[in-house]
């Protein structure tokens, strides 16, 4: 996932219904490789998806950004 933040930090923004979210983050990096793990299927022999139209935020993330300290992971 090159070019993206591997987590999209929510925290201080509002929902829909204008509460302040206090710990969301969504894993990016994650949510669209399950996507393209959708459209291209586990048998199939498609090797690779093309994402395009995301909007979120660029950077240079990395796997490692999605590991979170041991004091601060819940299902460790």
């Amino acid at each position: 996932m090159s070019g993206i933040e591997a987590i999209e930090d929510l925290i201080g923004t509002r929902d829909w219904s204008g509460r302040e979210l206090e710990v969301t983050e969504i894993a990016v990096a994650d949510e669209l490789a399950a996507a393209a793990d959708l459209v291209m299927g586990k048998a199939s022999g498609i090797p690779a998806a093309l994402i395009r139209g995301y909007q979120g935020p660029r950077g240079e993330g990395r796997g490692r950004d999605l590991v979170r300290p041991v004091d601060e992971d819940l299902f460790r």
